[in-house]
């Protein structure tokens, strides 16, 4: 019987080949995923421990009209591990080197799902060049930390409160079975997500995990409310930007609090448009594909047209 599940682990986290290809980016490889043609090339970020799969009921519709590449960011998927994974500064800087080591050019529409919002942000504030609109789709919005008994949110809190969490207690227990919403997946890519699950719980040791990402984190959600308090202008110009939620659209009074970052998107630009998606979970793109395929169309046309949305 031992020797039966051991098999069977290394069946499972043995990885089928990735989908799109393998570019090297300073002694690692990081896996992209392109198709279609045309510009401006839409770029794909997934959530936390999310991997480039996930997109697969957006991105052939959004290959029909123009060039679009999803990818893992490192640690994820099929890409190689990093020396500070999840941190805002090496993704950035990843994807950065990825895009220009395999060739794709600017301009990006660059969509980010749930804490894949904040990766969005600081490419559009370091490479503004390279960046002609955005989408977030379900944008990280209270993202808490326990620290001493008490759960926060990771902006609210200092950097020793963050650094006291860790190194965290326990693992989680192994993945089975793809729960919902990744059960919307076809067959084969939910036995493929499965084994990146698989590969990612090996890899996790809950002895040697660090504060740095939620760190750096804490950082660019702290720059947001600072660049979007009132009486500032908005950061970002008049880039598109859309704003997928499934939640409705908040109030006034609620724009301006440090109770979620959501809100706070609504002043990054002067051209920004709101999407309300009824009744989905928080994996819109999952949940409701078309809603996320019909608002990057709409960011692509105001880019090509020069237009608001």
């Amino acid at each position: 019987m031992k020797m039966l599940l051991i098999v069977a682990t290394l069946y499972l986290a043995t990885l089928p080949a990735a989908p799109g290809k393998l570019v090297d980016v300073g002694g690692r490889k990081l896996h992209l995923h392109c198709s279609g043609s045309g510009a401006p090339t839409v770029i794909l970020i997934a959530g936390g421990s999310a991997f480039s799969i996930d997109w697969s009921l957006v991105q052939p519709a959004v290959a029909a009209t123009t060039r679009v590449c999803s990818y893992d960011r490192a640690g994820l998927g099929w890409s190689d591990p990093g020396p500070a994974d999840e941190t805002v500064e090496q993704t950035v800087g990843d994807l950065h080197a990825l895009l220009g080591a395999a060739g794709e050019k600017p301009p990006y529409v660059l969509v980010g799902a749930s804490i894949g919002g904040i990766f969005i942000r600081a490419y559009q504030h370091q490479f503004r060049d390279e960046v002609s609109g955005l989408v977030f789709t379900n944008s990280s919005n209270r993202v808490g930390l326990a620290v001493r008994g008490k759960v926060g949110l990771i902006w609210n809190l200092t950097e020793d409160d963050v650094r006291s969490a860790f190194p965290l207690a326990a693992k989680p227990p192994t993945p089975t079975k793809e729960q919902e919403p990744f059960d919307r997946l076809s067959p084969d890519l939910q036995a493929q997500r499965l084994r990146l699950d698989i590969q990612l719980w090996e890899r996790f040791d809950p002895a040697k995990a660090g504060p740095d990402s939620l760190l750096s984190w804490r950082k660019e959600f702290l720059r947001e409310f600072d660049e979007t308090e009132a009486g500032t202008e908005p950061p970002f110009g008049s880039l598109p930007v859309v704003v997928i939620s499934s939640d409705p659209i908040a109030a006034d009074a609620a724009h301006r609090t440090r109770d979620g970052a959501a809100a706070r998107l609504a002043f990054l630009s002067t051209n920004t448009a709101f999407v309300v998606a009824s009744g989905s979970g928080h994996e819109i793109h999952l949940y409701q594909p078309d809603t996320v395929v019909r608002a990057i169309e709409r960011a692509v046309l105001a880019v090509r047209n020069r237009s608001r949305l």
